[in-house]
């Protein structure tokens, strides 16, 4: 009985985080916001706590994207994303077909690669 949580939550964000370095896909998402923060809220790959990040609301739910991201330039990374627009996001595949369970927990997909869709 006890076994299965500690295998889930002390091991089951890196394995998630292994497996969607290795199994990347991408999606379509319409950005309602993207908002610099320091936040405590982790990201699938187990990162989290006083990390800087820029999160954005979708329709397809919370991504994170820390990749480069710091003090020194995350409100301005979050100022070039179009409210409203499509985007096409590079995320891990587990996180993503989970992240109506992770929500709960409130851990979001992790952003390989973003670009706004060109028509």
């Amino acid at each position: 009985m006890i076994g299965i949580p500690v295998i889930v939550f002390g091991f089951g964000p890196s394995i998630l985080g292994w497996y969607d370095d290795g199994h990347r896909i991408e999606v379509v998402c319409n950005v309602r916001s993207a908002e610099a923060s320091i936040s405590s809220s982790r990201s699938a790959k187990g990162a989290g706590g006083s990390e800087p990040q820029v999160a954005f609301d979708t329709d397809c739910g919370n991504l994170l994207y820390l990749d480069g991201i710091d003090r020194s330039n995350m409100k301005q990374v979050a100022s070039t994303i179009d409210a409203g627009e499509d985007y096409r996001f590079e995320v891990g595949a587990g996180s993503y077909n989970l992240r109506s369970v992770l929500g709960v927990l409130k851990v979001a997909p992790t952003i390989y690669r973003y670009a706004e869709v060109r028509e």
